[in-house]
């Protein structure tokens, strides 16, 4: 299996980021994603999350694109489409 893989970027409320964090992980599970890597960012002015997931059809990541930008409190949405040496592959 080839799976197609996702990095991206968003930002949000520091009072709201665990809340937030947690739906934007419910939605990627219930489409069948998984999470290749999390990362938090603290130190601006709102909390910034690098995310890197995965799926075996890239619909599937096009479909969690859709579903990300009508979650309240998400702003700064930036797939991240060269390599991200930031992150940490579990």
């Amino acid at each position: 299996m080839n799976d197609s893989h996702l990095p991206l970027r968003f930002s949000v409320p520091r009072t709201t980021t665990l809340d937030t964090l947690e739906a934007v992980l419910a939605i990627a599970r219930r489409g069948g994603l998984q999470l290749a890597a999390l990362e938090l960012d603290s130190r601006g002015a709102d909390d910034t999350i690098f995310l890197k997931l995965r799926a075996a059809d890239t619909d599937l990541l096009d479909l969690f694109m859709a579903r990300l930008y009508n979650v309240i409190g998400i702003t700064d949405i930036c797939p991240l489409y060269e390599k991200v040496t930031r992150m940490h592959v579990a």
